[in-house]
């Protein structure tokens, strides 16, 4: 039973380690949450303190001669916190000037500082606050222990159920059975997911929010004292001037702070015993009062406990998202583990016959894993190139554009020079030739400082690319098999389709937690395996099957463009296909996302829904049988058009998160229904003729289709300098849309023309 339990580690593993990781980093937004809340707090008293001492000083009143004032407003910061241990003032040479409280000289590490200017701007000085250690590392301790102390059986026990389950539905299995297990596997992560959840929860009610609701009475107390101070000058409460615009700079300010409203107090007086749950209400006394029952209006702040939850939600759904693009790379992997011959247990004739995998299953895992580099630049490489133009350059837009435009020329460029190259090195040579090539560019993308730098080091990665993509195609075509190559091709297809949808997520959460630089070594890694399961997965021995390569005639392309239907097909279908899919998907609307504050790893996730819709409905599409005697192949090509091109519209009426969303659904949808007939109008083209220049015709076919990948981010580029987003959006939703009913005109024609002269 070695096959089965091998399968079940991997995905028991693969559990463990994602429930384990959100884990950590829950801990780690906790810690940093909670450090970041309690020294904001110690910020407020040293803002307030700096105010009045850079006023004074704007006034020509000197560090050294506010003594008095700003001693005493030293003293009242430090009686308003208690865990506030010692302020300090220095001059702008770092000379302590005077102190309160316990303040060591020189300042120990954790002291925060706020700097102070003079009235041209000119550092005049800083002032130093120290506050007590352990109102951190006590608190910090307390997380640490509630989340390991709870995470580790959590963890445990997913990962024993995903053994269970990997055991009992037989990971492998054929037919129904094999849905059963991934939706296992999905229902033990997002449990456990959900339960670290719920820990964090409890954490944040228990530890965060007290200190939330510390911070914004700080901020309350410092309002009321200004109220105080006014009403000391006689100024009455109903003729203070500025309250709601200096109450609106606080909450823009404290995303911590929901509400900060000044009220009168009736009548009967206030308790403020009785203050509503989760409000805070703090008595402005009348002048020469000293109880609340006697003040004349009170401030009630109202804290919002949700930002640091929002922030724990939002980490653990990216656990599960990578938890997810997880348990698809373990199919992938337990797919490889099949075509060793280690794991395939032969048996009967079968066994006699038991020899290598077929070339495709071959050469999956390594265009898998080799795909996935690629993919994982999707999220952030628009925002990368913008952070790299110099500041205040002109056609920034097309700028932007110009490194995914050079990685899709070069690409199309060289189809067939690269073909030619991996035939002659051979398949498995020329493959870890353009894996290593690939992976090097990626490293110099890592290290890339500039924007030139940049260009070149993706130019370096699309050469390799090429390489790779050609030499497994190749690897395939060269079947003498027909259907083995049909076969092939449809898996060539579908592992890049599964690439796509894994690695975004995760190259928006390594570009977002660890910087861009980790993301693309993480691609050159991927490089670097993909270049050593070729060495181990694929044969170095060439099919004696293989056609020789044939000379394209002169004038052949002029032979072919004349082919009835072929030249509507490319120009309404082929261009535009890859127009809208380069410029909107890879292009604009990561870069839109951006610019809207959305993260990368947001970004990620929502780059998953084309691919998404492409995997799960090509398959779906592609069973629809054909009516006897009747070719639908046109009106699903027209129809996909339609609904891809169409699918701007909820972008350019309503934009947004969702609308973005509806539209690369949409275009997912349309792009799954034509390309399973778009591909076979071309295979009938290619045939044209009894089979003459059926190369020549696929050829020209992917270099039109390569050729519309990289116009369309520098037409995007272009149009978003000159009209802006919507209008771009719209740009290519009518290019779309008039390419499919362009390709329905020709089709139209072509039946009252079948010498297709005029399609």
């Amino acid at each position: 039973m070695r096959f089965p339990l091998i399968p079940a580690f991997l995905f028991s593993l693969l559990i463990a380690a994602c429930l384990a990781a959100g884990a950590w980093m829950t801990e780690g937004s906790l810690l940093k949450a909670y450090r970041g809340i309690l020294e904001s707090r110690f910020a407020i008293a040293l803002d307030r303190t700096a105010e009045g001492a850079m006023h004074a000083a704007s006034l020509g009143v000197s560090l050294d001669s506010q003594e008095g004032t700003l001693g005493a407003a030293l003293r009242r910061e430090r009686a308003l916190d208690a865990d506030i241990l010692g302020m300090a003032v220095q001059d702008a040479r770092g000379r302590r000037l005077y102190s309160e409280g316990v303040m060591p000289e020189p300042a120990p590490p954790g002291t925060l500082g706020q700097t102070l200017l003079d009235d041209i701007g000119l550092p005049a000085g800083r002032i130093l606050l120290r506050y007590d250690p352990r109102a951190l590392e006590v608190p910090s301790a307390a997380i640490r222990q509630d989340m390991r102390g709870y995470a580790l059986p959590v963890v445990t026990g997913a990962a024993l159920l995903g053994f269970l389950a990997a055991l009992a539905l037989r990971a492998g299995r054929a037919g129904r059975g094999r849905l059963r297990l991934p939706l296992a596997l999905a229902l033990i992560l997002g449990g456990g997911l959900l339960l670290i959840d719920h820990q964090a929860s409890r954490i944040i009610d228990r530890t965060l929010n007290p200190l939330i609701e510390a911070k914004v009475e700080s901020i309350g107390n410092g309002a009321r004292s200004l109220i105080d101070k006014a009403l000391a000058l006689g100024i009455p409460l109903d003729q203070l001037q500025g309250v709601p615009e200096y109450f609106e700079s606080l909450r823009r300010h404290y995303p911590e702070l929901e509400r900060i409203e000044l009220q009168v107090v009736p009548p009967d007086g206030i308790d403020e015993a009785d203050a509503p749950e989760g409000r805070l209400l703090l008595p402005i006394p009348a002048q020469g009062a000293a109880v609340a029952a006697l003040a004349v209006a009170v401030l009630e702040v109202v804290p919002d406990n949700r930002h640091a939850a929002d922030q724990i939600h939002g980490l653990l759904l990216d656990t599960a998202f990578l938890g997810l693009v997880a348990l698809l790379i373990g199919f992938e992997l337990l797919s490889l583990l099949t075509q060793t011959s280690a794991f395939r247990r032969p048996s009967g004739a079968v066994a006699a016959h038991a020899g290598a995998a077929p070339p495709a299953e071959q050469v999956r895992s390594v265009l898998f894993v080799f795909m996935m580099a690629e993919e994982l630049n999707r999220p952030f490489l628009p925002s990368l190139t913008e952070g790299l133009l110099p500041a205040g350059g002109a056609h920034a837009p097309l700028l932007v554009s110009l490194p995914i435009v050079v990685f899709m020329a070069i690409v199309a460029l060289g189809q067939i020079p690269m073909a030619l190259w991996s035939e002659s090195l051979g398949r498995r040579r020329g493959l870890m030739l353009g894996a290593g090539m690939a992976g090097l560019g990626y490293g110099l993308c890592a290290f890339a400082d500039s924007y030139s730098g940049l260009l070149l080091a993706r130019a370096f990665s699309a050469l390799g690319f090429t390489l790779v993509f050609t030499s497994a195609q190749g690897y395939i075509v060269d079947q003498a098999d027909p259907g083995a190559r049909t076969a092939g091709l449809a898996l060539f297809i579908r592992a890049i389709l599964t690439a796509a949808l894994c690695a975004p997520p995760i190259g928006g959460f390594l570009a977002e937690h660890f910087g861009t630089g980790a993301a693309f070594l993480a691609a050159a890694g991927l490089c670097l395996t993909a270049l050593c399961l070729a060495r181990a997965m694929m044969s170095a021995t060439r099919s004696s099957g293989r056609p020789h390569a044939v000379r394209t005639a002169p004038g052949v392309f002029r032979d072919i463009w004349r082919i009835p239907g072929l030249r509507a097909l490319l120009l309404g279908c082929a261009v535009p296909t890859k127009l809208i899919l380069a410029a909107l998907c890879f292009f604009l609307v990561p870069l839109i996302l951006a610019e809207e504050g959305y993260s990368l790893s947001s970004i990620g996730r929502v780059q998953m829904i084309y691919p998404l819709m492409m995997v799960l409905c090509v398959p779906l599409f592609a069973r629809w049988g054909e009516p006897p005697g009747r070719d639908t192949r046109p009106r699903k090509i027209i129809l996909g058009g339609l609904i891809a091109g169409l699918g701007v519209v909820p972008a350019v009426l309503w934009p947004g998160l969702g609308s973005i969303m509806a539209f690369l659904f949409l275009l997912g949808l349309g792009q799954a229904l034509s390309i399973t007939p778009q591909s076979s109008m071309m295979a009938t083209y290619a045939h044209h003729g009894q089979g003459r220049h059926s190369a020549q015709v696929l050829g020209l076919f992917r270099l039109v289709e390569r050729g519309g990948s990289a116009a369309g981010p520098a037409l995007a580029g272009a149009a978003l300098g000159l009209l802006g987003a919507a209008p771009t959006l719209a740009l290519f939703g009518l290019l779309t849309t008039g390419g499919a009913l362009l390709y329905g005109y020709g089709q139209w024609r072509s039946t009252f023309n079948p010498s297709g002269r005029l399609s």
